[in-house]
């Protein structure tokens, strides 16, 4: 699987997120690799309506303020909890990227509320590094975890250029492993899937290519290694 993170580039965001997704949507309708769009929430609903045969994912989520006895409030404010996700028609999350971090406590507490009361969303949590990997996959089960190593997040040097983590992460994790940073080319994408990926997770390389090609032309291009 190819999941596309939107961020919150000028190009991925707005009137541009939903054009951008309609994009992806043409290349999954095209070639059936799947294709996920990671949207800003606040761009979500907009998105969902929009793409009905793309998978949706929020950027984030959170889970629950509490009472003093430590039972979920009745009501919410200023959230994205997992209710709300649901209504928006979102089918999943992503937790931890490395530019919107989150602790191990609240990962769990998070996937815990997720599963709870929106149980059919696929999620992925981040990591940077292989033992962060391993001690997310003890304490929560979810759909991958992606390894993405802070260093090289919107670079131009691949994560598959550094084999040894993504197979360690694969041998301490399992074969739920997505990977990304600095993945731009089907041969990327090729390599991270003789190491035991299922697949990766980008944003510039696709959403701002720098060979004059189209985001449309880019994503077509990497579905080759599928």
């Amino acid at each position: 699987m190819i999941i596309i993170n939107f961020k919150d580039y000028d190009e991925s965001t707005g009137e541009n997120a939903v054009s951008l997704a309609k994009e992806f949507e043409k290349v999954f309708n095209e070639t059936g690799v799947p294709i996920v769009v990671v949207v800003h929430p606040f761009d979500l609903r907009n998105v969902v309506e929009a793409c009905p045969n793309l998978a949706v994912y929020c950027q984030t989520a959170d889970g629950y303020t509490l009472d003093e006895s430590h039972t979920k409030k009745k009501t919410q404010t200023g959230r994205i909890t997992p209710i709300m996700l649901k209504k928006t028609g979102a089918t999943g999350v992503i937790l931890n990227h490395a530019e919107n971090p989150l602790v191990d406590d609240e990962i769990e507490r998070i996937v815990n509320d997720m599963n709870a009361d929106f149980p059919e969303a696929q999620i992925v949590v981040c990591a940077g590094s292989s033992e962060r990997a391993e001690a997310v996959s003890k304490r929560v089960e979810v759909a991958y975890i992606a390894i993405e190593p802070p260093d090289l997040i919107g670079g131009d040097i691949s994560v598959t250029t550094r084999p040894e983590i993504i197979e360690e992460a694969v041998e301490k994790v399992g074969d739920n492993v997505l990977v990304g940073a600095g993945v731009k080319t089907a041969e990327d994408i090729t390599k991270a899937k003789e190491l035991g990926a299922k697949g990766v997770l980008l944003a510039s390389g696709v959403i701002k290519p720098k060979d004059g090609g189209t985001p449309y032309e880019s994503l077509i291009a990497l579905t080759k290694a599928f």
